[in-house]
């Protein structure tokens, strides 16, 4: 699977291979190269604990679409 580069609003260049994708600067970016709330705020309407949407980078992004695996 190719991995999608973007450049952070700070400059930098971020890497999104996973579910989450973190810059140096503190901005989380999605595995399509979409800027992510603030950590703060994660789960705040559906209950979700950050860590456990954290949890999920380990799973490939093909198992998150594709209910064959």
């Amino acid at each position: 699977m190719k991995t999608k580069s973007i450049t952070c609003q700070c400059g930098r260049i971020v890497e999104c291979h996973s579910f989450t994708n973190t810059c140096d600067c503190g901005r989380d970016y999605n595995w399509a190269g979409r800027l992510r709330a603030p950590r703060s705020q994660w789960g705040e309407e559906t209950g979700e604990h950050w860590a456990d949407i954290a949890n999920i980078d380990s799973t490939p992004i093909y198992r998150l679409f594709n209910d064959d695996y």
